[in-house]
């Protein structure tokens, strides 16, 4: 057994680097940050109108800033962990506004693709409702704190420890994915093609973070993937509905379909568990012949 662990595990490895034991921490910095995001929103709503639709959007995609807050303090106090804010800079070759651009459009180019095929299919039908510029801005900035801060846990805090207490790149790469995945599964209508899907979006992010060296990129896919689904599309994002949205969902087939989920929408369809299976092979196979890896951040200075 001996043998086995050191065969597994780096040599840099620590008790406290088993990886059930680093999902659960994940778990509850996420439950900290989600509490104390709700209170900042509670007081941020206070001093705005919660009531307008620009606003109440907004805020709901505001709340996850507590999931940054309360990891980069952690990170921050915490010496043994402090290396991983290094993953988040732009001394990591790959965090930069090129790979980010990138990412926004591979999201958008995979969610708009979807909703592409099930409006030919007639499953739904969207409306244009309004053109709010500085409100589309507005909800674009706490779209990407929300993504980036499940990012930032799964990819950033997560994904890192994994890596430095495993050899093998792929227990951080599905570790990370079947988190982000279990974190979804209170949202309405979640079953087993959602989390099959959510779980290829985690493949898809933790792969940009390998074979790109960047987590800007996957901010960047997270973000397009949400905003153009829940913003620009007024569909369901992950079973809920905002309501501020440039498009609005007019009527919807009253039966699932291999486009559109009638509980879960896009992301419980077939279609899409076909269209992120595939990214995540292109990106893999791009990943392979680019031959680059993420760099060790814990080496480091040493």
């Amino acid at each position: 057994m001996k043998e086995f662990l050191k065969k597994i595990h780096n040599e840099e490895f620590r008790w406290y680097d088993q990886f059930i034991l680093v999902s659960i921490l994940s778990f509850l910095i996420a439950l900290v940050g989600q509490i104390l995001g709700a209170i900042i929103t509670r007081y941020v709503g206070m001093i705005t109108d919660p009531n307008d639709p620009v606003i109440s959007t907004a805020l709901m995609y505001f709340s996850p800033i507590g999931v940054w807050i309360y990891l980069l303090f952690l990170l921050l106090i915490d010496k043994r962990r402090r290396p991983i804010l290094k993953a988040f800079g732009t001394k990591t070759s790959g965090n930069n506004l090129k790979n980010l651009l990138i990412g926004l459009a591979i999201g958008f180019g995979l969610n708009f693709s979807c909703a592409v095929v099930a409006m030919l299919k007639k499953d739904i039908h969207i409306h244009f409702d309004q053109f709010d510029p500085l409100g589309l801005l507005i909800v674009l900035v706490c779209v990407f704190i929300q993504s980036s801060s499940e990012e930032a846990l799964d990819r950033g805090y997560l994904y890192q420890v994994l890596r430095k207490g495993y050899r093998n790149p792929w227990v951080a790469i599905v570790v990370s994915s079947v988190m982000f995945s279990g974190m979804h599964l209170m949202n309405p209508g979640f079953g087993l093609i959602p989390f099959l899907n959510i779980l290829a979006s985690g493949l898809m992010f933790a792969l940009a973070v390998y074979y790109f060296d960047s987590i800007w990129m996957a901010f960047g896919i997270h973000t397009g993937w949400n905003y153009t689904q829940s913003i620009l599309l007024g569909l369901p994002n992950s079973g809920l509905v905002v309501p501020f949205s440039l498009f609005k969902l007019d009527t919807a087939s009253a039966v699932s379909s291999f486009a559109y989920d009638v509980k879960f929408g896009i992301e419980g369809t077939i279609l899409s568990t076909i269209v992120l299976y595939l990214a995540c092979i292109v990106i893999f196979l791009i990943g392979e012949k680019r031959g680059v890896r993420s760099h060790n951040i814990w080496k480091e200075g040493k």
